[in-house]
């Protein structure tokens, strides 16, 4: 079949530069291999949400509201209620197919249905965690790879970091995965847990697409001057709640002693922030972080992101986007990860064949993160190279892999 047009859900928002940095990665990958094709985007927010209304005026490309008008954030416990209650009355109207040729379907519904063939976005969606509220959480994600399964239009994933599937949800998403055309992962790991599903389907080793917007490149650096190293915390849990646990708490003490370890070796540190959670915590430590003296940039524009990274020596992140950010320009990272997390960033580092300069926060001490600090400095524009020569291999096989998975699918083809 031509591909005239295709339903992409979902259309991450803007409150995180990374979500908002896949987004345009898939598009430039459509762009890349199946040029003028139609694509509506998906927001998971409902179109009165106020994530909805600025992600419309952010996309390059037609938005629709999602099924989800339900929000914590700014609803009353009974308005909460009210939301679910008719979120979930319209998923299982949507997905039984109950109602066909009635107008009780979503306009959703309608929009994956019309469309030639519909794709599920990159990330980290697809996965069971009791931070999420565990299975409607779940439930509410797979929603529209449900109704295209169930209405037979074709479907195929783009890179996914999946992972802790068991029970009950790993029998929800499994046919889904089975039926699928094609089921692209981000990092190796997480192709590693879904080799021992026994898939049927195409299964492809890629890489996060918010890759494909970065020119890798290995700059100069003055071996005489400072240092420059950026900085990206992360303190919440798996979803960004903003909750600070006693691991977390840990982990705060640790990197407030590491940064003041840094400046001290005379190394010039930049924090920067490119969420709305971690500007809040900077907001909360903005007195200790001057009498350390440590900088401060922040954005949450994609390009403006790449650009301060390119700028830097090295960059310490525990957020995988801030990482593909500067890997994606040739900077020389070390990823601090949580494991709760999921396999993201060690992940991404192995495929990019650098997994130890990922490091989990139980193993982050910081006579730990000073040694990694020392090594990566000291091999800087050894390991530059060695970045941009795999992010190059590895966005170019992105493309390559994907037109043939269109190329070959029954479905698509």
């Amino acid at each position: 079949m031509d591909l005239d047009s295709l339903t992409l859900a979902y259309a991450y928002g803007c409150r995180n530069a990374g979500d908002f940095a896949i987004n345009e990665g898939t598009l430039a990958l459509l762009e890349r291999t199946i040029p003028g094709v139609d694509v509506t985007a998906v927001s998971r927010f409902d179109s009165d949400s106020p994530e909805y209304s600025r992600m419309a005026d952010e996309l390059e490309t037609t938005l629709v509201g999602g099924p989800i008008s339900y929000d914590p954030e700014s609803q009353s416990r009974p308005a909460q209620l009210a939301a679910l209650a008719r979120n979930g009355l319209q998923y299982g109207v949507d997905v039984a197919s109950v109602a066909d040729g009635r107008s009780v379907h979503s306009a959703l519904y309608e929009e994956i249905t019309d469309a030639d063939a519909l794709l599920f976005n990159g990330g980290n969606a697809i996965h069971y965690s009791p931070s999420h509220g565990s299975l409607p959480y779940l439930l509410a994600m797979v929603y529209p790879l449900q109704v295209a399964r169930r209405n037979d239009v074709p479907y195929g994933l783009l890179p996914q970091t999946t992972f802790e599937l068991e029970g009950a949800p790993k029998r929800l998403v499994r046919p889904l995965l089975e039926d699928a055309e094609f089921v692209m992962t981000r990092d190796a790991i997480t192709f590693d847990y879904l080799s021992e599903f026994g898939l049927s389907t195409q299964l492809i080793n890629g890489v996060d697409t918010a890759f494909l917007n970065g020119t890798p490149s290995v700059g100069e650096r003055s071996p005489d001057g400072p240092s420059h190293i950026a900085v990206v915390p992360r303190f919440s849990s798996l979803g960004d709640t903003g909750e600070l646990d006693e691991a977390s708490a840990r982990m705060e003490d640790t990197f407030l002693t590491y940064l003041d370890r840094l400046v001290k070796a005379g190394h010039e540190v930049t924090l920067t922030v490119q969420t709305e959670i971690d500007e809040a915590w900077a907001d909360r430590h903005r007195d200790r972080l001057g009498e350390i003296g440590v900088g401060y940039y922040g954005s949450y524009d994609p390009d403006e992101l790449r650009a301060h990274y390119a700028e830097q020596d090295l960059l310490v992140t525990m957020r995988l986007h801030a990482a593909i950010f500067a890997l994606s320009v040739g900077t020389p990272t070390i990823g601090v990860y949580r494991d709760e997390w999921g396999p993201k960033t060690p992940g991404t580092f192995r495929t990019l064949d650098i997994p130890e300069y990922a490091i989990p926060w139980n193993e982050a001490t910081v006579e730990t993160l000073e040694s990694l600090t020392d090594d990566a400095i000291d091999e800087n524009r050894e390991l530059a190279a060695h970045v941009a020569d795999n992010v190059t291999m590895r966005t170019e096989a992105l493309v390559s892999d994907f037109r043939t998975a269109l190329t070959t699918a029954d479905g698509f083809a």
